[in-house]
């Protein structure tokens, strides 16, 4: 396969990195919106109730307690009815649902530190808003990146083998360490 994008692969792209970007402000926006809640709560106390949940997700997710602690997330994928009628509007609603992170497997705890941060860090708005673009951005760079690839197919054979056990772990440890940051 060639490497370089055609028209109609940008506008699914395109319409893609829009609903992710799209879904994941939904989420940020109703979690920002709860965090009020956690604003009266002493930023001491947020910040070890941040590590302490931190830790918890990650023993469930990638620590020694996988299958043993269950975090809430949907136990299916997306349903293929989500691609019928064009392929622009299928990835764009595909996108929308995998931006919310709520409505699929979620194979990471990067996701759920996130939230975390939103719900009791008190961030500023323009701070969630920018978390929404990066998330939003992040769930769509691997297409993106399938879209440019030299030779498409050896390159999902390559990545979908390469997963590194530690990967999830330092994407937790960094979302961490910017939350802390943050707040």
């Amino acid at each position: 396969m060639r490497g370089r994008a055609n028209g109609s692969e940008m506008r699914i792209v395109a319409a893609y990195l829009v609903g992710t970007c799209l879904g994941s402000l939904l989420t940020v926006t109703v979690a920002w919106f709860l965090s009020g809640f956690a604003s009266i709560v002493p930023e001491t106390w947020r910040i070890v109730l941040l590590c302490a949940g931190a830790a918890f997700v990650w023993l469930g997710k990638e620590g020694p307690l996988v299958r043993r602690i269950t975090l809430p997330e949907s136990r299916r994928q997306i349903p293929t009815d989500v691609f019928t009628g064009s392929a622009v509007r299928g990835a764009f609603r595909f996108g929308f649902e995998l931006g919310t992170g709520v409505r699929t497997y979620a194979s990471a705890s990067a996701p759920y530190i996130l939230l975390l941060v939103l719900l009791v860090g008190s961030l500023p708005l323009g701070c969630a808003l920018l978390l929404a673009g990066g998330f939003g951005l992040g769930r769509a760079i691997p297409l993106m990146i399938q879209l440019a690839a030299p030779d498409r197919r050896r390159f999902a054979g390559e990545s979908s083998r390469r997963r590194e056990p530690l990967t999830a772990t330092f994407a937790s440890a960094v979302v961490l360490a910017g939350a802390l940051y943050l707040v």
